[in-house]
């Protein structure tokens, strides 16, 4: 051993200090005092913090079953708070015996306090937010309840039932707190009112109908206080009796309320049955039964209001799903002359069996006791107010039987006092007259409230609107019958025929424009091919076109179908003007409108990169737009103000580093406008 070796410091060699030779014993080194006392800190921090944690578990533990509405658990109370009391008081001693400790520390700088400070609040706050939450949230009244004793839970609640609700479980949880209920005030209907008094707590509720319903019950305590339960209930389904049990289409289904009536001695005034959703009863007898034919498949809401004699209405509803029955043995359908099926009387209608198959015979039934008829085409007139069902049974060669179904319903007649219309013409006694082609475009208007309109216009060269409005086309001379339509919400009609005289056109003088608008440069089609002088001794002889945008004040003389380029943009008055063999003229003008192409700049290169030195051709064929100038920037100080749709640039020369240019090209046409298309060429 060197005894001339410099010393060591913390274990640490000096440079260039020889190395010392590595022992071949070693000795069991003594822990230093830091050691020692790190390890007393950690054994102190685990005892510390395992009774923490439980405590922290323990507190989140009551918060969680505390209140109990079952009582199972309030035994718990008293020691949450005790615990919570004792916890609160030692973390505030350790809290304020730390931050001393830390405020005596004379070795430590201001930085190593602050986060002391702040792993001490990290570990004492959570543990004194649950001693301040334990005490206050587990000594809350658990949250009091509605429930349904009757039926039992599960049971498809169908007016009319009685539903019996309960407040035992609350009124027991009240009793463990030493409250007693006086009385139970019970509100049914949720208009604020009490409909029942109770000193018990049960209370029954009789809902005869389908809906929602805010139950609610009022418990008044002996010291004073109140406690308002709440339930909702919905009642699904208002039920009535129908068979079969599964409906179809074409065949009778009888309904029933008998069932429903909750007192045999009540005097029912009226039964009130409408069978398509649309509030307006389609039947009204004093009887609890009856039979209707459903015409369609799918969901039908059926509804019924009992009206008793006291004034009183019981209303319910459901929805049947009425299903296909076996199939027809071949295809047939009733067409109707009018269509719509709905006219005050009396209310003529044609019918007439559309089918491909060959018939024997056909027997008409329409419902109100007349006799049958026969014939692939019949006409009836109705004649009281109520619903019809017409049925037509087709007989084939076969001897094969189609049963086909219409309803007919006659209504009372709507009355509107102030019905005027509004549009293309005018209308004078019901009357419309104007020369062909006519355009009708007219709108009935009324001060009637909830009345809607549609129309009927047979014959009709074009229809595209019937809805309150009609516009339709009659464009051959003659006499056609239009028929306006009007219903109320309580289900009144008016049917309203008007008389359309289409006369013949003296004379017409028109062309057709395709396209009227577009970008230039744009190429219009004209046609005057439908002009016509009705004088039978002259006829047109010449057509005269001005486009708008010639110098020559006579226009060009041209055929009735011609074509013209407009070049530049802006709006044109394109006159015709015909000329007859009797030296007569016409003329008529139609507006072009020509707008500026969008300038928008584009190019397409050959390549995007290569070696130094390459050429690259771009072509901007592809931009849009007319412009008058260009400029091509290809990023490495030079410029081209070619027009051009193709230039050659060569980027780089030979000994050159390889590098990116950035190459734009600004478009600008004669209104000023610009547009720039860049891209990337890369040398490499």
């Amino acid at each position: 051993m060197n005894n001339n070796e410099p010393p060591k410091v913390d274990g640490i060699t000096p440079p260039n200090a020889p190395t010392a030779p590595v022992a071949k014993m070693t000795t069991k080194k003594q822990p230093s005092n830091d050691e020692l006392l790190s390890r007393a800190k950690f054994a102190l921090l685990a005892i510390i913090a395992i009774p923490y944690t439980l405590y922290i578990g323990w507190g989140l533990f009551l918060l969680m079953v505390l209140p109990d509405p079952s009582g199972k658990w309030e035994w718990l109370i008293p020691y949450g708070k005790l615990s919570a009391m004792i916890a609160a008081a030692v973390l505030v001693m350790a809290a304020l015996y730390m931050v001393l400790r830390i405020g005596k520390s004379s070795g430590s700088d201001d930085k190593v306090r602050i986060g002391s400070f702040f792993r001490i609040a990290a570990f004492i706050v959570p543990g004194l937010l649950i001693s301040a939450a334990v005490p206050f949230t587990i000594t809350q009244e658990p949250t009091l309840s509605l429930y349904i004793s009757s039926p039992q839970p599960g049971t498809d609640l169908v007016a009319p039932l009685s539903v019996t609700y309960s407040a035992e479980v609350a009124t027991e949880i009240l009793k463990r707190r030493n409250l007693n209920v006086i009385n139970y005030q019970w509100d049914f209907t949720g208009d604020g009112v009490p409909n029942d008094e109770t000193v018990v707590p049960l209370s029954t509720a009789f809902f005869d109908r389908q809906g929602g319903y805010n139950v609610s019950c009022t418990m008044k305590l002996s010291d004073g206080s109140t406690r308002i339960l709440r339930y909702r209930t919905v009642v699904p389904n208002a039920v009535f009796s129908y068979s079969p049990v599964i409906p179809t289409i074409d065949e009778p289904i009888r309904f029933s309320v008998a069932h429903l009536i909750p007192d045999e001695k009540v005097e029912i005034r009226e039964v009130r049955w409408d069978f398509n959703n649309d509030n307006i009863p389609e039947e009204t007898t004093k009887e609890l039964e009856t039979v209707h034919t459903f015409l369609s498949t799918g969901d039908h809401t059926v509804s019924v209001t009992i009206v008793f004699e006291n004034q009183t209405q019981s209303y319910f509803f459901r929805t049947l799903n009425v299903q296909k029955p076996a199939p027809q043995p071949f295809i047939a359908s009733i067409t109707t002359t009018p269509e719509f099926l709905e006219s005050p009387s009396p209310f003529q209608v044609v019918f007439r069996i559309q089918t491909e198959e060959p018939l024997v015979d056909i027997k008409w039934d329409f419902d109100d006791g007349s006799p049958e008829e026969e014939g692939e085409r019949v006409g009836h007139t109705f004649k009281d107010r109520r619903l019809y069902q017409v049925t037509a049974r087709a007989r084939n060669e076969k001897g094969q039987i189609a049963k086909i179904t219409k309803v007919v319903r006659v209504v009372e007649e709507l009355r509107i006092e102030d019905l005027s219309f509004d549009g293309s013409h005018s209308v004078d006694n019901a009357k419309i007259s104007a020369e062909a082609p006519v355009a009708i475009d007219i709108t009935p208007k009324t001060t009637m409230p909830l009345v809607d309109f549609w129309w009927e216009a047979p014959n009709a060269s074009q229809v595209s609107s019937t809805d309150t409005t009609l516009k339709a086309i009659y464009r051959d001379e003659g006499t056609y019958t239009l028929v306006m339509l009007a219903k109320d919400a309580e289900g009144r009609v008016k049917r309203l025929p008007l008389v359309l005289e289409v006369k013949k056109k003296s004379q017409q003088i028109r062309f057709d424009v395709n396209p009227s608008q577009g970008v230039a440069p744009l190429k219009v089609q004209f046609d005057a091919s439908d002009s016509f002088i009705a004088d039978p001794n002259d006829d047109i002889n010449g057509f005269i076109w001005d486009f708008g945008e010639t110098e020559e004040a006579e226009g060009k003389i041209g055929s009735a179908r011609i074509e013209h380029e407009y070049r530049n943009p802006g709006e044109f008055t394109v006159t015709l003007t015909v000329s007859t063999e009797l030296g007569k003229t016409a003329s008529t003008t139609k507006k072009v409108v020509v707008r500026a192409p969008f300038l928008k700049a584009c190019f397409k290169m050959s390549r995007k990169e290569g070696p130094v030195g390459m050429g690259v051709a771009f072509d901007r064929s592809c931009s849009t737009g007319t412009a008058v100038s260009a400029i091509w920037d290809f990023g490495d100080g030079s410029q081209s103000p070619l027009l051009d749709n193709t230039v050659i640039h060569t980027f780089g020369e030979q000994g050159d580093a390889p590098r990116d240019y950035k190459v734009k090209l600004i478009l600008q046409d004669i209104n000023g406008t610009t547009d720039t298309y860049e891209t990337i060429i890369s040398t490499q």
